[in-house]
């Protein structure tokens, strides 16, 4: 009877030593460091900018949806596309919003204008353009009555912009533009780029 006991005892002892080994806490594992930049994006946006166009005022809007940063220089806007994660620069997207060309031009162009940038990446374009502050509504007829997104920049502008997940925007582009009380400011006018 001695053996079953101590072949008992012998089993229950083993059982234990799994169960401890089983059970005890882990160190974790140390992984590499991440890649942490010295510099923020906004800074490294700015720097090429600066490289590129002289100067660079600040970043406007980060649009994480589309992956786009609006930043601004002593001349104008310019959307740059990063990626994901808004940690790396990927490309201009030109051309670039001048503020003075969009003064000057105000008696031919009506109150917006824009630009059209297809295959910027593979399944990626964008409208983009500047409104002045009686553009209230801008739909976009051309493509399906979109309303674009839009941001105030400074005295009675504002940057109006949209995505598309595809290769090439319809051209010509056809714009109706509304006021405040809804009535049509601009509209029906054709215009390519």
């Amino acid at each position: 009877m001695s053996k079953k006991i101590l072949i008992a005892a012998l089993c229950l002892g083993i059982i234990v030593v799994f169960y401890f080994f089983a059970t005890r806490p882990t160190k974790p594992t140390i992984s590499a460091s991440p890649y942490i930049p010295t510099t923020s994006l906004e800074e490294r946006i700015c720097e090429r900018i600066s490289a590129q166009l002289g100067d660079c005022k600040r970043i406007l809007l980060f649009d994480a949806k589309s992956n786009l940063v609006f930043a601004q220089s002593s001349s104008g806007i310019i959307p740059v596309l990063t990626n994901k994660g808004f940690t790396d620069f990927k490309k201009f997207i030109y051309p670039e919003m001048d503020f003075q060309e969009f003064k000057e031009e105000k008696e031919e162009r009506g109150p917006i204008d824009w630009r059209v940038k297809n295959n910027v990446k593979k399944d990626f374009s964008i409208i983009y353009g500047f409104a002045e502050d009686d553009a209230k509504t801008i739909v976009i007829n051309s493509e399906g009555n979109i309303q674009p997104n839009r941001f105030f920049v400074r005295d009675n502008l504002w940057v109006w912009y949209v995505t598309f997940q595809k290769d090439q925007i319809k051209l010509p582009i056809k714009v109706t533009v509304y006021d405040t009380d809804g009535q049509i400011i601009y509209g029906g006018n054709e215009k390519e780029n």
